[in-house]
């Protein structure tokens, strides 16, 4: 007679990520290990590099224009910081976004929009630069879509499937 002596849990049976108590946003909210940042929080963190960014122009002597444009930017991106704050504790379970994140052209996208506007303080050469990382947030987006409706496409039974061990 002989038994498993190093059995495992099945991989069906394991906890969720978060464990099974009640988490900040309720029950059965998962937590993943990389998500450390709330939403609220990345937005802040835009708005304080833009008044970082319009601190450093104001050092360097731009134009008043320059420097409210920069500062306008900076404070409305924190006020919408604020808005994205209140609006997840107001309402916790709403998901309005039914896609998943693509960071990296998210990325692209916001070093673009800083290219975009040292070139107001720099000259117009940064605003030329600016252009490739706008065309590759726009050539990852159309990429993800194009793998999204691929994915729509296929029947659910040639989806593959991960192994179970």
């Amino acid at each position: 007679m002989t038994t498993a002596v190093s059995a495992g849990p099945q991989p069906a049976r394991q906890a969720p990520p978060g464990g099974t108590r009640p988490g900040k946003d309720g029950m059965g909210r998962d937590r993943r290990a990389g998500a450390a940042l709330a939403p609220w929080a990345v937005v802040a963190i835009w708005g304080v590099l833009l008044a970082a960014l319009a601190a450093v122009g104001a050092g360097f002597g731009n134009s008043a224009l320059v420097l409210e444009v920069s500062g306008s930017a900076a404070g409305l991106i924190l006020l919408l910081a604020a808005a994205v704050w209140l609006d997840r504790r107001l309402r916790p379970r709403r998901r309005w976004l039914r896609q998943p994140v693509r960071i990296g052209g998210m990325f692209l996208l916001a070093v673009a929009a800083v290219l975009g506007w040292l070139g107001l303080a720099f000259g117009a050469w940064l605003v030329i630069i600016a252009a490739v990382p706008l065309i590759g947030a726009a050539g990852l987006e159309v990429a993800a879509r194009r793998g999204a409706r691929i994915l729509a496409a296929r029947p659910a039974a040639d989806v593959p499937r991960p192994a179970r061990g």
